[in-house]
Parts: structure tokens; C-alpha cells; sequence
């Protein structure tokens, strides 16, 4: 297992992020720059809380990447900032070479809560962002229903979401987000309200769609398996304030089938390795 830490003293040698192997990223290859960022928070109290501190980190265009750490460490912080839903303290952060100012197109999110619009049968909430955008309703609608099919969900566009259940409704989600075809998907723990069946499921179809499409994945986690199961590298935190103490290089073939990985002594190690690197964080004040 490799392993690249990203400590302050070796910030400069650490191996970009990426979903290939490189020797190094150019401006031009990297999705996300992540440079020198910094979040305060003032609590009720009026006391200023640290939550991330002097996050260094690139990512590569297409690298699917995982952010584990233990509970309140800014995982889902860091995915706000680059989601452009909070600005950082300190530091920038860019997408594309061009620093992030708030919310866009080119960032799609998908939250653990699902926030469909329960007016709306389930084309019509996968149709919802191409219409503001300005597309044709046709064009919108071959669109929604090409995605559907995707997800598995065709033959249930007239649905309401009251009817669904907490996987479909996930699918329809990640369809919705897929529709303005934005180039990063961020996700914070999107499949952790889900039973281990359905969650096991929708791996896989993200999976196949991360296949297909190759955009560029931030995801947040609590699992370690899932993060290994699904990604190229895995962030590891330190605990509050969050600071990156580790990067761990998933090397596993794709395309991935959870049964053979399951018999696999390096799928197992590198589940066991890094939790114990979240493990031994209660001895790591970085």
C-alpha cells in the first residue's frame, strides 16, 4: 500500500491526487487546488473554532477521491468550500485554475438528505435544473428520461417522491444532479441514510456511471470500506482542527467487483491500515 503523507514537511514531494499515475499535475490537468485554506467558525458563544487548518491538496481531472476522518474533523467543511457553499477563513480555493466564489454549475452536489421537490414527479425533479437553465422542454425531457434509464428508474418518471423509497430517491438525486452535466460531483455521505443492501447497490451504480462518464469525484464517508471500495485515493483527516494527515493510493483494478475484491488480501489490508490510521487520531494533534 502506498501511502503519501502530507505533513507540512513533506507537502512539497506529495504525489497529486489523481486517478493515474503521475509524477506530477500541471495547472492544466488539475480539477480542484485546494491551497493553503483555512475555516473559522464562531460558535454561540461567541468563541472561534478551527475547523480545518491549512489544507494543501490537488486533484486531478477524472480522479475519483474519498475524505475520511473521525466525526467533526471538516470533512464535509472541506466539500462545502468547494461546493462554494462556505468561504474559507483563510487560503483559496479553485476549480479549473479559477478560485471558487460561491456555488456553480461546474460542482454538482448530492447530500445525504435527498431535498427533492415534492411537487414534482421524478422527471420533472431530474428536469428541474435544465430548465432553469434555459433548455427546450423536449430537449429536457429526452434528457431526464436517458438518465433515469441510467439510474434504474425507468417506468417510474410519473412517480412522486412520497412514493419512492430512500435508494430511489437517492437515484433520482444523483440524476437530477447528472442532468447539467457538471464536471465535479460532490458528494457528503449520500448513501449513509440507506440500508446495507440498497447502499451496496447504489455503490455499484455509481461505479458504473464514474465508469461511463469520468468526472471528477469528491465523496465524503464515514466507511472505510465504501471509501476503498470506490475510490483511487483516500484522504485521511486528523481530528478538529481538521488538517490532511495522510493520502493513501487505492491500487486495485477496475473495473471493480465487490465479490472478487472481498477475497482480495489487499482490499482487506487496506481497509485494516487505514483504520487504524482514523484509530490512533486521539494521538495526533496536527
Amino acid at each position: 500500500m502506498q501511502v503519501v503523507s502530507l505533513r507540512s514537511d513533506a507537502h512539497t514531494d506529495a504525489e497529486p491526487v489523481s486517478g493515474r499515475k503521475s509524477s506530477g499535475v500541471d495547472s492544466a490537468a488539475a480539477m480542484i487546488e485546494i491551497d493553503h485554506v483555512s475555516q473559522r467558525f464562531q460558535t454561540s458563544g461567541k468563541q472561534s473554532h478551527l475547523a480545518l487548518s491549512d489544507i494543501n491538496l490537488t486533484i486531478e481531472d477524472g480522479a475519483f477521491v474519498s475524505i475520511l476522518g473521525p466525526s467533526g474533523c471538516g470533512k464535509s467543511t472541506l466539500l462545502y468550500i468547494v461546493g462554494g457553499f462556505v468561504q474559507p477563513t483563510d487560503g483559496v480555493a479553485k476549480v479549473k485554475g479559477k478560485a471558487i466564489t460561491g456555488p456553480g454549475p461546474d460542482r454538482g452536489p448530492v447530500f445525504q438528505e435527498f431535498a427533492l421537490f415534492p411537487w414534482k414527479n421524478v422527471l420533472g425533479n431530474v428536469m428541474y435544473g435544465l430548465r432553469q437553465q434555459g433548455v427546450k422542454r423536449a430537449e429536457a425531457e429526452a434528457r431526464g428520461r436517458k438518465l433515469l434509464e441510467m439510474v434504474g428508474l425507468k417506468g417510474y418518471e410519473n412517480f412522486y417522491p412520497k412514493e419512492l423509497s430512500g435508494g430511489m430517491k437517492q437515484r433520482v438525486a444523483i440524476a437530477r444532479t447528472l442532468a447539467y452535466d457538471p464536471a465535479v460531483l460532490l458528494m457528503d455521505e449520500p448513501f449513509g441514510a440507506l440500508d446495507a443492501h440498497t447502499r451496496t447497490r447504489l455503490q455499484n451504480d455509481l461505479l458504473d456511471i464514474w465508469d461511463r462518464q469520468r468526472k471528477t469525484v469528491l465523496f465524503v464517508t464515514h466507511s472505510v470500506e465504501e471509501a476503498v471500495y470506490l475510490s483511487d485515493k483516500v484522504i485521511v483527516m486528523s481530528r478538529s482542527p481538521g488538517s490532511i494527515k495522510q493520502i493513501v493510493d487505492i491500487d486495485l483494478p477496475r473495473p471493480r467487483k465487490r465479490a472478487d475484491l472481498l477475497l482480495d488480501a489487499r482490499f482487506q489490508k487496506y481497509i485494516v491500515d487505514i483504520e487504524k490510521m482514523i484509530d490512533d487520531g486521539g494521538k495526533d494533534h496536527l
